[in-house]
């Protein structure tokens, strides 16, 4: 028989639980634009032995790519609230219209509670991430993959984990994944492009809000905003041509909720590919007919699916350093290019 034990709090990642926000001398006081963006993680996926089983569920691509572009607080909530490792199951059930947390072999115990709290209690450390990676099928870190049962002990459908889901109400602009959706490549490229806008937003808007900050986020990722939801892109236009001084901390609030709303949903090869356009006709002025030739056959093969998007975006990005500017460039790499997004998609 299985005794339980604790977990050795040294051989954790660094926590997001332990982390401090208040001092001069934490990494959130000191965080700035420069600075790697922060992520939070479920423990597990960082290595850690904190499931009910005593193991993990190590995802490579989070602890050994990712961190190295970005920082990770990890934490396990279910350890969090107390439950040791290893520790009998739990499940999300719904009775009577109400969600609850409650262990497996014991419908008396009722953890809800707890989780939720401890989501309030992390609200000032959360509100300095650019983004928070879950991981699924967890009753408390799914996104919509959580089991729940039904009154008959059958699981009836899926839900997000209570403490991912107080997460994400305290929190809606967030940008937000499960470990397992990071194996879809258009996935991952959106969150990551997601996580990028929201750190540029929080570090460099907000840390000094101002209409010119403002109109120069726009113009950063205007071309990727189109991409999305050109009639979002419009309209935020025309709020931005409106902000004025009395009106900016209204209007960046609408500005940032529109906008990462319509970044959510990763954009099809037909419409990448319309967009990919807009450089050709952007460039075409400079280009000779040979190069004009290149671009349009390339944008077409990946629309037709041929090839994938780093391969007419290669060659954009060829021909801005050549015709262009820096700046033209910058709105071309919104995440570091050697990531590889765009290899899959």
């Amino acid at each position: 028989m299985e005794t339980e034990q604790s977990v050795d709090q040294s051989d954790l990642s660094p926590s997001l639980l332990s982390w401090p926000v208040d001092d001069e001398s934490s990494p959130g006081a000191q965080r700035n634009l420069a600075s790697r963006p922060l992520l939070g993680i479920s423990a597990c996926l960082m290595g850690d032995n904190v499931r009910y089983n005593g193991g993990h569920k190590r995802s490579r691509y989070c602890a050994e790519v990712l961190s190295r572009y970005f920082e990770f607080r990890s934490v396990c909530p279910e350890v969090a609230i107390g439950l040791a490792v290893p520790r009998p199951t739990i499940r999300t059930v719904e009775s009577s219209g109400t969600i609850k947390v409650i262990a497996s072999d014991n419908p008396e115990l009722d953890y809800t509670q707890k989780l939720r709290q401890l989501a309030d209690s992390l609200h000032p450390k959360v509100q300095l991430l650019s983004g928070f990676i879950f991981m699924q099928k967890s009753p408390s870190c799914g996104v919509g993959s959580s089991k729940l049962y039904n009154e008959k002990n059958h699981p009836a459908t899926k839900t997000d984990g209570v403490f991912a889901s107080a997460v994400m109400a305290a929190f809606p602009l967030l940008p937000v994944t499960e470990a397992g959706q990071l194996n879809d490549a258009g996935i991952r490229e959106n969150f990551i492009l997601q996580v990028y806008a929201y750190h540029q937003w929080r570090y460099g808007v907000m840390a000094n809000l101002s209409k010119v900050a403002l109109q120069s986020f726009h113009h950063r990722f205007k071309w990727h905003l189109n991409t999305h939801n050109s009639a979002v892109a419009r309209e935020l236009g025309q709020l931005l041509a409106k902000c004025t001084d009395s009106s900016l901390a209204s209007v960046s609030e609408q500005y940032i909720s529109k906008f990462m709303l319509a970044m959510k949903k990763p954009v099809t090869r037909k419409r990448q590919a319309r967009h990919l356009i807009e450089w050709l006709r952007y460039l075409k002025k400079m280009l000779n007919p040979n190069e004009t030739t290149e671009l349009r056959a390339l944008i077409e093969h990946y629309r037709e699916g041929i090839v994938p998007l780093v391969v007419p975006m290669t060659l954009v990005r060829f021909l801005v350093k050549k015709y262009g500017s820096d700046a033209d460039l910058a709105l071309l790499e919104p995440y570091p290019f050697d990531l590889g997004l765009q290899n899959g998609i």
